[in-house]
């Protein structure tokens, strides 16, 4: 008997293994249509897809991405999806796209943003909201990261994009432990108050988008560096690269998608970097 009910616990182990393996491979597969099909009834189907499964960052920043999406159903799809996760950070993009052209948009939108600030309004945060102005302050920051607008050479990306991938890398810089965000534009003496008057070790973020290379066949390969700075002086203490490939598919959404991933995969190091530089003088800035 004990051996049957011992066969019975790795078998039910095994299912259970197996159908989370699956769900991640059905989410990371929605992820993928989401950012790159070319037909939009698939990206908005992704999108609705995505509103069902397990709440995580990627799903979050692919689905607040897609709220910029050239079409109308797939903007309204991903405003309706990120209602059903319930994430207040998303709000400032929702309340941007509460502002947009088509009128099915700014409803969906409108329902998100009265959703989530309820949830807001029930629920302590445990990090600041990135938002595009200043950041709440975070009683267990450590850093304090400003983040620059994305520099390239390459031709055809616009500077919406750019802007649009400094929310990227904000989201992905605020969801490390210990790092607050600091607000867009923020005048040195300002942040030397900031730093000073709560003993957090400041950070630059300066990153560039080195190569997009449309492959033949379809895809697109990105490469890009992230250069880490003393903030607000501007010292560099690190270097951070990242490359990313999207194997199928071409357009403006594949080379978002390729350049994001190289982004995230560059920005897998700096919470190293963040907590190497705090054990260390930074130069130009006076020990306390």
């Amino acid at each position: 008997m004990a051996r049957i009910w011992a066969l019975a616990c790795v078998t039910i182990a095994a299912l259970a293994f197996a159908a989370t393996a699956f769900a991640d491979a059905r989410t990371d597969y929605l992820v993928r249509m989401l950012r790159t099909a070319p037909m939009f009834r698939v990206r908005a189907q992704a999108a609705i897809s995505l509103g069902a499964v397990r709440t995580e960052p990627a799903v979050i920043d692919a689905l607040s991405d897609a709220l910029e999406d050239q079409h109308p159903a797939v903007r309204a799809a991903a405003a309706a999806a990120l209602e059903r996760h319930g994430d207040p950070s998303v709000l400032p993009a929702l309340r941007r796209l509460s502002r947009d052209r088509e009128s099915a948009v700014r409803s969906a939108a409108s329902r998100a943003i009265a959703a989530l600030e309820r949830v807001e309004r029930s629920q302590p945060r445990t990090r600041p909201v990135p938002t595009r102005g200043a950041a709440e302050p975070s009683t267990d920051a450590r850093f304090y990261a400003a983040v620059g607008r994305p520099g390239t050479t390459v031709r055809g990306i616009s500077r919406e994009s750019l802007d649009a991938l400094r929310d990227f890398i904000t989201r992905q810089t605020s969801a490390i432990p210990g790092v607050e965000v600091a607000p867009q534009n923020e005048r040195a003496p300002a942040a030397d108050r900031v730093l000073r008057s709560r003993g957090l070790v400041g950070y630059y973020l300066d990153a560039s988008i080195v190569e997009v290379e449309e492959r033949p066949g379809g895809g697109v390969r990105a490469r890009v560096s992230v250069v880490v700075q003393t903030y607000p002086d501007r010292n560099i203490r690190s270097m951070l690269s990242g490359s990313a490939t999207v194997t199928t598919g071409s357009g403006e959404a594949v080379r978002r998608a390729a350049i994001e991933g190289a982004l995230r995969g560059a920005l897998r190091g700096l919470a190293a970097v963040m907590n190497a530089g705090a054990s260390s003088p930074q130069p130009g800035r006076r020990r306390r």
